[in-house]
């Protein structure tokens, strides 16, 4: 007897979550279809109804993000980015996380599973950016995407606990500077721009009477002495 849509779709369900938990503590290489199902309560016959392949199946999980993307739709950015570089949390955060728990399996899966990490950090920057009253690929987002998933991924590789911390701990104050919001330029008031006021135009009569006088003046003192 066929199953129902409704009871298909909570199958299906099931075999992503126990999925998701399995790819991250073991990654892709070390989880097996009959490791999946045997988690879900199923059989592998079961599986086949829903996913073609493991691909198929590791695709879907790296596209439905989990972690810091769905707790960044949900939270304030800023509290979700402390509760992530939070080192008491780092392991729990790492394994819910698909940017920080599976970039090495990432490199080697196909083509789908790539694109769709790709989608889901893109996805994660974007949300930031909007945290920061900004859009789309945001440089200071862009730079505390990587400084936030980098140090998880590499304090959760670390055998040092202590060097672990103070990745995590300089991970935090350097996101927490990116992540404020940029301030907002004050408009300039308008120039008002004074006009200077017109030159006085000097009076040319005084000069001009005087250069009519002089001619005649002299006239006069040549015919006074042609006289005398």
């Amino acid at each position: 007897m066929p199953q129902s849509p409704a009871r298909k779709a909570r199958t299906r369900a099931e075999i992503v979550e126990h999925a998701a938990r399995l790819f991250r503590l073991r990654g892709h290489a070390g989880t097996n279809i009959d490791d999946i199902m045997l988690a879900a309560g199923l059989t592998r016959g079961a599986f086949y109804a829903h996913f073609t392949s493991k691909d198929d199946l590791f695709s879907e999980i790296v596209r439905m993000g989990h972690g810091l993307l769905l707790k960044l739709r949900r939270e304030p950015a800023e509290a979700v980015l402390d509760a992530y570089l939070d080192r008491e949390d780092l392991a729990a955060n790492a394994l819910a996380c698909t940017l920080a728990a599976l970039p090495g399996d990432i490199t080697r899966a196909t083509l789908p599973a790539r694109l769709a990490y790709a989608n889901v950090l893109h996805a994660v920057i974007d949300e930031l950016a909007k945290a920061r009253g900004r859009r789309g690929l945001d440089a200071d987002a862009t730079a505390a995407t990587i400084l936030a998933v980098g140090a998880v991924v590499l304090a959760r590789a670390s055998g040092d606990t202590r060097l672990s911390d103070w990745l995590l701990r300089c991970a935090r104050r350097a996101v927490r500077s990116l992540m404020k919001k940029p301030a907002k330029k004050k408009p300039k008031k308008p120039t008002v721009r004074r006009r200077a006021s017109p030159k006085k135009k000097r009076s040319t009569s005084r000069p001009k009477a005087a250069a009519v006088r002089r001619p005649t003046r002299a006239a006069r003192s040549r015919g006074g002495r042609a006289g005398a």
